[in-house]
């Protein structure tokens, strides 16, 4: 895998392991096959995937809730939702660039 893709993967691997402790089912599932994309060298698809569950009503943006996480970790892993949303859009911006050149 690509070092451009690193950050994310990390980023990916803490929000899956926070989303699975404090009882996020759903969310953790959904990561986990952003996951699983991304070691099976599908890069891109598992950028799609993860992009998808910010848009729209109950999305990933509007239902996380960490039941029973201390407050640090809750924090912790709201920061990660951003950083997830940020790693995948700047992905997303540097494939648009290149298909313009």
């Amino acid at each position: 895998m690509s070092d451009k893709y690193s950050a994310y993967k990390l980023v990916l691997e803490e929000l899956v392991l926070i989303l699975r402790e404090y009882n996020e089912e759903n969310w953790f599932t959904y990561f986990s096959k952003s996951l699983e994309l991304l070691e099976n060298n599908k890069p891109q698809a598992s950028i799609s995937h993860s992009l998808r569950a910010y848009g729209g009503m109950c999305s990933f943006s509007d239902e996380l809730y960490f039941t029973g996480a201390p407050p640090v970790e809750a924090q912790r892993g709201y920061e990660l939702r951003e950083l997830l949303w940020q790693q995948c859009k700047d992905s997303e911006n540097f494939l648009k660039r290149i298909f313009e050149l």
